[in-house]
């Protein structure tokens, strides 16, 4: 499914991303990057999708074991949001082959899934945490109302988003003295809120002292570069997206950003000797045993939720 889902992306999302940009007249250095695709192949066991070589264009991943800065961010951030936009200029423009489209990227999942990751979440995430960290984090996802508020934001379906975006499923290059990031692997877009994109890069990516110092500056950075993309692609931000409704939804998602905190922080920061075997059943998988750096990063992340009263 994850492959389908990815040849849909580069079979015609990315063929009706690159029509209106062409219709817009945007300039290319403008443009979200995607690389060229060649072809793909979906027999079962044997899936290949052929893209082009970005590590011979001099893109390279990022050390996962590291924290990025505001530049990396706010570059990303930018690349997210010029994503966002294409998928509210192609619903503004065309509503019935929008539905379409997300129709096809639905997949069934079992009524309980959440359940179990928030588990998961909990049994990975607080090894290592204070007691009291523990208490509270416990307190909050095995309330009634929160987990009602995580079903909601699970199955909202407000734009086409990334789903998995992080840094190692960005590559980035330097080149004239400018930052320059692609992202990758959309295996698993689809329908849903866009601050679920950006909870998942910061708390995924971040520590504690660049999210004092950047998290709302790097909100606000996304609404004005997500502006400025709609409005090169004819689109008025106001209409589709406004500002009001963003600032909502930050508030609404955000406690997401604490359960992908505790559920990837490990499994981002694993060292490769203590990496699960990605041939197991995903509960095997997900089974990471938090190290000192993954430790450090989650005790960060419940501080802020502290800090914003979340917990």
């Amino acid at each position: 499914m994850v492959y389908e889902k990815e040849a849909l992306f580069y079979t015609e999302l990315a063929v009706n991303f690159e029509r209106l940009y062409n219709k817009c007249k945007v300039p290319a250095e403008d443009r979200l990057y995607i690389p060229k695709y060649y072809g793909h192949l979906l027999d079962p066991y044997e899936e290949i999708l052929a893209l082009e070589n970005l590590e011979a264009k001099g893109f390279k991943i990022f050390d996962r074991m590291k924290t990025f800065n505001w530049d990396y961010a706010s570059t990303a951030v930018t690349e997210l949001a010029k994503f966002h936009a294409l998928g509210l200029a192609l619903r503004d423009e065309s509503p019935h082959e929008f539905t379409k489209l997300i129709s096809r990227l639905k997949s069934d999942e079992p009524e309980n899934q959440l359940n179990f990751y928030i588990k998961l979440a909990l049994e990975n995430g607080c090894k290592g945490l204070h007691d009291d960290y523990k208490e509270r984090l416990h307190k909050f996802f095995y309330s009634t109302e929160n987990l009602v508020e995580l079903k909601k934001i699970k199955e909202d379906e407000t734009l086409l988003i990334h789903g998995d975006f992080k840094t190692s499923n960005l590559m980035h290059r330097r080149r004239n003295g400018k930052l320059e990031i692609a992202p990758l692997d959309y295996q698993t877009f689809r329908v849903g809120n866009p601050v679920v994109d950006l909870m998942y890069f910061v708390f995924c990516g971040s520590d504690e002292k660049f999210r004092r110092f950047h998290y709302q500056r790097l909100m606000d950075h996304y609404f004005t570069q997500l502006t400025l993309a709609l409005r090169q692609l004819h689109v008025d931000v106001e209409k589709v997206y406004p500002r009001e409704t963003f600032d909502a939804d930050l508030i609404k998602v955000r406690p997401l950003g604490l359960f992908l905190g505790l559920l990837m922080v490990g499994i981002v920061t694993v060292a490769p000797e203590e990496a699960p075997n990605l041939d197991s059943d995903i509960n095997t998988i997900m089974q990471v045993k938090p190290n000192q750096i993954a430790v450090e990063r989650i005790s960060g992340i419940v501080r802020d939720f502290i800090r914003w009263g979340v917990l």
